[in-house]
């Protein structure tokens, strides 16, 4: 993490800095007052509930002796040296970005509708086999996360893997002008912030930022199966020396073999490997994932035996697609969130596992704009059609997902207390049962009751 004196990030910020008596000496930043270290600088943000500033007493008694401040948040308080900015908020991205052009690293960024967290933690466990590499941590992937995690970054870093969230248009283009990217990805496009958007073409053209904000002589994948990508580049006008490699059905990189899913992984093989990939994590969409990892790992120039054993031994960020056996039960948890390309893709992977029975109990989908009920109902006939057995919902759109299941037993529920009883007799049973919702239907509370937690 960064580790530069006060005045070192003072002139990064070309700000003054005051009460200074020993050019102290910084070592990473925190902008939570209650998790705040003696050696960390405090970064108060200014928020739409809280300010940060507000809490600089607890700050100081944890040990804490320097910090960034509002110029305009007087009077300053004492016994801290203090490096004097119009906004926080703004201060902590140009720092960041100002620490990341002081690094001499590799920058990959990863965006998409699905698949960005997935395809993020496998780049992870590829480069991290030949050199040194961090990655957004969690998700923290917006424009307080993304600072946040490049200032975690060591000053030996090798690769630096970030991950980029949106809802709107620009703000793509505003996470590239912290960390300009040397290699870009973008997964798929799909009916996420379709409320904010309008559409996928919409969504489309703003995860294309990340494409148009690419380092000159960069690499850009994308999923060809996402045919609005293929609209929107047929528009742009596009600096010739950067390469553009498509993955997925009909791309330039292939699935070439069917994918055998065995109990906790699956198998394939694909056009840019010479032996059969070994992927510790389940669904055919994680193939898809997988494959521009493989590539961005052989263009620049790791062994294909790095790859494979990066694959084979992957660690998945939790809630993601993360099968888990816990107290009588095999779980697939994908809590994290739900729309309905990625539904479909967990009750795909619910399907290839080798089990008796499949249950899915499904959340909302949030955020689908006017057409959410035809999209849930959609999500209903689809399971029907994928040998899944039962279907519990919860939470008001998901009366249209019961709606259109036409399989052995369905049920809608008011509370997930009433879907955790119902799932009581499927206790020690060969079956599998999927959890999936958007993140505010927080369906990894019914993971934590299935597991005794």
């Amino acid at each position: 993490m960064i580790n530069k004196t006060i005045q070192e990030v003072a002139a990064y910020l070309n700000a003054p800095c005051i009460q200074d008596e020993n050019d102290f000496r910084i070592h990473g930043v925190c902008i939570d007052s209650r998790e705040v270290r003696p050696e960390n600088l405090y970064i108060p943000i200014l928020g739409q509930r809280v300010d940060g500033h507000s809490f600089v007493d607890s700050v100081r008694k944890a040990g804490c002796k320097a910090s960034l401040w509002q110029k305009d948040h007087k009077p300053y308080p004492e016994d801290m040296a203090l490096v004097l900015v119009e906004d926080t908020t703004q201060a902590l991205q140009q720092l960041a970005k100002a620490y990341l052009q002081s690094l001499s690293c590799k920058v990959i960024a990863v965006t998409g509708s699905n698949g960005k967290t997935s395809c993020k933690d496998m780049l992870y466990s590829i480069f991290s086999q030949e050199k040194k590499t961090q990655k957004t941590q969690g998700n923290r992937n917006n424009e307080i996360g993304l600072p946040l995690t490049v200032l975690d970054f060591d000053a030996d870093i090798e690769v630096a893997i970030l991950e980029m969230g949106m809802e709107n248009k620009g703000e793509i283009e505003f996470l590239c002008s912290i960390a300009p990217p040397d290699i870009s990805v973008i997964t798929t496009i799909g009916s996420a912030h379709m409320e904010n958007l309008g559409g996928k073409k919409q969504i489309a053209q703003a995860k294309l930022e990340i494409l148009e904000n690419l380092k000159p002589n960069g690499l850009f994948l994308y999923d060809k199966t996402s045919p609005e990508i293929d609209e929107c580049l047929q528009d742009m006008q596009i600096d010739s020396s950067k390469k553009i490699v498509s993955f997925g059905c009909g791309g330039d990189v292939i699935l070439t073999s069917d994918i055998e899913t065995k109990e906790d992984h699956i198998e394939f093989t694909c056009s840019c490997l010479d032996k059969r990939v070994i992927l510790h994590s389940l669904g055919a969409i994680q193939a898809s994932n997988a494959l521009p990892c493989i590539y961005i790992g052989l263009y620049c120039g790791l062994k294909q035996g790095a790859i494979l054993y990066g694959l084979q031994h992957l660690t998945m960020t939790k809630m993601r697609m993360q099968l888990v056996k816990a107290n009588g039960y095999m779980i697939l948890d994908d809590s994290y969130k739900s729309n309905p390309e990625s539904a479909k893709a967990a009750i795909d992977a619910l399907e290839s596992l080798p089990v008796s029975f499949r249950i899915a109990c499904l959340a909302d989908m949030l955020d689908l704009g006017p057409t959410e009920n035809e999209l849930h109902l959609q999500i209903g006939e689809y399971a029907s059609t994928k040998n899944v057995d039962v279907l519990y919902g919860y939470g008001p759109l998901t009366k249209f997902t019961v709606q259109g299941f036409k399989g052995k037993e369905k049920a809608w529920f008011e509370t997930k207390e009433e879907m955790i009883e119902a799932l009581q007799k499927y206790k020690d049973q060969d079956c599998a049962i999927l959890i999936k919702g958007s993140r505010a239907m927080a369906m990894d509370e019914v993971v934590s009751a299935l597991k005794g937690e």
